[in-house]
């Protein structure tokens, strides 16, 4: 399917610009939402992290020069397109399951070889903060982040249903320098706590009812929330990085 997609984009004209050649690196660029089709949207961000849209195909090398994630043009009318690694010098592309929704994301990647974080965008301003490998053998995808930052979220806020997949996201903030780690911030929809106390669903939720948004840093491969990581944030709040502790090594 990539190939004939990336055949389909020659014959049409359409270029899958690498991300980094294309874009200033002072600008910033956001997708507005899920049907944003403005390519001013898209490119690589002074964060280092590139956002990608379903409108504007590109792609984007990975800091060691290996890897290169390609996100091909979309075809036809269901806009049929595929997001997938391969190796920058040439070779058959694998797929990164379940990115082709039709959803913005934006690709971070580590400074350890072969890791990457995409922030996959699931509506609502919601963003769920994904950890991938590539290996010679294919792309695997890391979760044991996510597991335990949910375990540490209903700790926090019990009021949280037990169905993490109604409101499991995140924002990633940052890799560690070693890459084998990331910052991210648990948040979620405003009213996911309302279903536990329907007296509240008609009017504002008292503070000890809502959610709790934290900070955390996890270790990608273990899972393991890093001690002395969660910081606990305001709603809305500066989310501004910390220097102390454990976040020295951002």
């Amino acid at each position: 399917m990539a190939a004939t997609l990336i055949a389909i984009s020659t014959v049409l004209g359409v270029s899958l610009s690498d991300a980094s050649l294309a874009s200033d690196p002072n600008e910033w660029h956001v997708a507005t939402g899920a049907l944003d089709d403005d390519c001013h949207h898209s490119g690589v961000n002074p964060d280092g992290g590139t956002q990608f849209i379903l409108t504007c195909p590109q792609s984007s090398i990975s800091p060691d020069g290996r890897w290169r994630l390609v996100q091909t043009p979309a075809v036809g009318p269901e806009e049929v397109y595929d997001v997938g690694i391969e190796q920058a010098g040439g070779g058959p592309m694998v797929e990164v399951s379940g990115v082709n929704d039709g959803m913005p994301f934006i690709l971070y990647w580590s400074p350890r070889p072969g890791f990457f974080m995409i922030n996959h965008w699931g509506g609502s301003g919601l963003q769920r903060p994904r950890v991938f490998r590539a290996t010679a053998a294919g792309v695997v995808e890391l979760k044991k982040h996510l597991r335990a930052g949910a375990a540490k979220a209903r700790e926090i806020s019990p009021c949280l249903p037990d169905d993490e997949r109604l409101w499991l996201t995140g924002d990633f903030q940052k890799w560690s320098k070693d890459g084998r780690r990331i910052a991210w911030v648990f948040n979620t929809r405003p009213d996911m706590c309302v279903f536990y106390d329907p007296s509240f669903s008609t009017g504002p939720i008292p503070p000890e009812k809502r959610w709790k948004p934290f900070l955390m840093i996890s270790d990608v491969e273990t899972g393991a929330i890093v001690s002395n990581s969660v910081r606990m944030l305001a709603d809305g709040g500066d989310r501004e990085l910390p220097t102390d502790g454990p976040y020295a090594d951002f």
